[in-house]
């Protein structure tokens, strides 16, 4: 049984967090290590609130940027389902897993590779990607082609992001 890496990180976030703990439990300079930055924290609230609140604010940005870090740049979605979408320069891709939840479908990824047959690669993680092209062409040519939801998912995919890496690519290539 293979776990999700989100979850191997949570189970490494823990066994971490229950360690330190431990060994915070052990220390003798514990306890005065706590009220030292207390006190810190309440002094700089205090006396320099400015200061205070511009610290608060990096923290929380630094954390949030830390959190949205592997989501960043992907601002994709259809149906409210999260798509994965890479432009390496030459071609766009589309995550295979994203594509068979808006399409309802249990393939595996061969059976999708085998569709794009030629126009597919993994990602580093072993993830499926599949050229968006390929993927507009066999929604077009598809048994399902008539379906009102495959419809737009290949309106989106022609208009999202098909034309903009397109013009993206011409702009480059303009002097």
């Amino acid at each position: 049984m293979s776990l999700k890496r989100p979850l191997w990180r949570a189970v490494g976030l823990g066994t971490a967090a229950g360690a330190a703990a431990w060994v915070f439990a052990q220390w003798d300079g514990a306890l005065r290590l706590v009220l030292l930055l207390a006190i810190a924290v309440a002094w700089i609230a205090w006396n320099l609130p400015s200061l205070g609140v511009k610290l608060l604010d990096g923290v929380v940005h630094r954390l949030r940027a830390y959190h949205w870090r592997e989501a960043q740049g992907r601002h994709h979605a259809f149906a409210g389902v999260p798509l994965q979408v890479e432009d390496d320069g030459r071609h766009v891709w589309l995550g295979g897993d994203g594509l068979k939840r808006v399409l309802a479908s249990h393939d595996s990824d061969e059976v999708l590779a085998a569709r794009h047959a030629g126009r597919w690669r993994r990602h580093t993680d072993g993830q499926l990607l599949l050229r968006v092209d390929a993927v507009v062409d066999v929604l077009a040519q598809g048994p399902g082609r008539m379906d009102p939801r495959t419809i737009r998912l290949r309106r989106y995919l022609e208009r999202e992001v098909l034309f903009p890496a397109a013009e993206r690519r011409r702009r480059r290539q303009a002097p």
